[in-house]
């Protein structure tokens, strides 16, 4: 089941907080996302673009950047990338969120068992 992660950044996040964001996306998961859309809220200092460029030169096509020139706020600037997801199904997290090896194996379980819109995990 093909399945896109969404974040935005903002120029205050911590690059080491969002590096291990990514890291718990895609080297710790069980099962990893078709997609990454990552939507930059405005310019961004040049340590968080070093973090970026590493991972999108890892990553290559299943990660896409959406630049937005000023800052919108995190519910603006999710909300224009969810209309460049390409997948039904969207992980929405924060770039200093850490999830747990598991989370889309389960969350994807509950998707393919159950009639339902939404699953959180905690």
């Amino acid at each position: 089941m093909k399945f896109t992660v969404l974040m935005s950044i903002f120029k205050k996040e911590n690059p080491q907080h969002f590096n291990r964001s990514m890291q718990s996306i895609w080297d710790d998961q069980t099962i990893k996302p078709s997609e990454i859309i990552l939507v930059q809220d405005g310019p961004l200092p040049d340590a968080l673009h070093q973090k970026i460029n590493n991972w999108k030169g890892e990553l290559g096509d299943v990660f896409k950047i959406i630049n937005l020139e000023e800052n919108v706020g995190t519910g603006k600037a999710k909300h224009i990338g969810i209309e460049k997801c390409s997948n039904e199904l969207i992980a929405v997290m924060d770039t200093d969120d850490v999830s747990l090896p598991n989370r889309f194996e389960k969350q994807l379980a509950v998707f393919a068992n159950q009639d339902i819109d939404v699953c959180g995990a905690w």
